[in-house]
Order: C-alpha cells, then structure tokens, then sequence
C-alpha cells in the first residue's frame, strides 16, 4: 500500500482533469469549513459530513463502471489487508463505536485491537501484510462500523471477487481488480480531504488503523490532542514500522494547494 503523503504529491500526475477538479473542489470546501468552525467539539462533524463526498462521487461514476462493481456484504476480503488511515479517521471511528456497541461488545473491539496492536508493532507494511490479519471490526465477513469505515476502504472497488481472493492468498496483486473510472473520483475525495486536514494544521501523520483505533478507545485524550493540533497516537500506532523510514514517512504536509 503506497502511503496517501506520496499518493497526494503525485496526484497531478494521476488525476484526470476531471478528477483534479474533484480534488480542488472538495478539499477548498472541506479547508473552509475546518477553518470556521470555532467549537473543537464541531471538528469532527465536519469531516464526518465530508465523507458524504464519497456517496456523491460514487453515484457521478459513469453507470457501466459502477455495474461492474463486485463487492458484496459477506465478502470481506479486503479486510485482510492492512489500513493506513489518518488521525480524524480513527477518531471518526471510535466515536461511532462508543455511541453503538454494547459495553461487551466494546471490551472485544479493544481486546481485539490490543492484540492487532502488540502484533504489528515494529514490523514495516510488507510485513504486516503478510499477516493478513483481519480487521478488528470485521464480523461475519462484514464491516461492523460501515457507516464510519476508514477513507480506504470506501475508496477500494473491485470487479473480481475470485481475483482478490486469489491475490490475498498469493500476496500479490496478480490480478487487476480495480475500476479506474471509479477509483480516481475515490482517490480524488480521499485525498482532498486529507491534505484539507493538513492545510488547516490538524495530524498529518500516517497510522495503522487497529493499533490507532486501540489508543483511540482507551485514552480520551487522542481526541484532544487532535483538536489542539498535535500528534494524535503515539509512535507505535505508525503506519510504518520500519526503524530506517525515519518519523517523516508518509506525513501529508500543508502545501497550500486549496489557497
């Protein structure tokens, strides 16, 4: 999985002119919104709003593209491969599962994370990979928090469940299950957003989505330090592991392309 800092910077090479303009539109309104909004309480609504983007996108996705998607509930592939997120998703997260899930069903989602969490500590992306260990949400092959799932996973689509599986079980993407008429405008939303939660001066750094979301519902104070502007999880929540990536790997950086 390439990191979203690489994805953002290369982004005017990828995108279509469509797509591009996705990119601006999104992330100016979503860098104004975050900029007006005076309550730290509010912050998080703001984005959770953003992320209807998504569903808007989706729907503008030409119709052969999208009757060619695969995905199923009950599948959950995809949901054995590692999530790289940003602080506000994981944020995101945890307050949905803290409204929802029943007081025993919320000590398995953090047992379950500090597992994930003591697993994937130290270890780099191959690696984790390699695992293919299963998200801690995932139930009965389905996302239990679909309605608050992480940016990648609303931006991933294929049109070959046979040939996903048959890549997670080979560790390598032999097939090509992607749609690029719907990844783009994904891609375009996903990362506006992100770089627009830069721009405005909020955690840029890339995390591991279980070992973030374990921190998240166990000290309350990930939500403040996000909203005072600092680092959100501690070092170990990383996305990478590797020790020789140094602590600037995979940070999205304000560099004023909603200005």
């Amino acid at each position: 999985m390439v990191p979203r800092a690489v994805l953002v910077r290369g982004m005017s090479r990828a995108f279509s002119l469509e797509e591009e303009a996705l990119f601006e539109k999104t992330g100016g309104a979503v860098l104004r919104r975050l900029q007006k909004t005076r309550n730290p309480a509010d912050l998080l609504a703001v984005l959770r709003s953003a992320h209807k983007e998504f569903d808007r996108a989706y729907a503008a996705a030409p119709a052969a593209a999208r009757a060619s998607v695969a995905c199923r509930a009950g599948c959950g592939t995809c949901c054995h491969v590692p999530v790289g997120v940003q602080a506000h998703e994981v944020l995101l997260a945890a307050e949905y599962i803290q409204a929802r899930f029943s007081p025993a069903d919320l000590d398995g989602v953090i047992a379950r994370a500090a597992a994930h969490r003591a697993e994937f500590a130290g270890r780099t992306m191959r690696e984790r990979a390699a695992l293919k260990t299963p998200c801690v949400l995932l139930r009965d092959e389905s996302c239990s928090i679909y309605e608050a799932r992480p940016e990648a996973c609303r931006s991933h689509h294929s049109n070959n469940l046979a040939g996903c599986r048959s890549n997670l079980d080979s560790g390598i993407d032999f097939t090509d299950v992607l749609i690029p008429e719907i990844r783009g405008r994904m891609f375009a939303v996903m990362l506006s957003i992100d770089q627009a939660v830069a721009e405005a001066g909020f955690d840029g750094r890339a995390y591991d989505f279980g070992s973030a979301l374990h921190e998240a519902l166990t000290d309350s104070l990930c939500a403040v330090r996000w909203t005072q502007r600092l680092p959100a999880f501690p070092d170990d929540c990383h996305e990478v592991g590797a020790p020789d990536e140094g602590e600037d790997a995979g940070v999205i950086r304000a560099e004023g392309f909603f200005q």
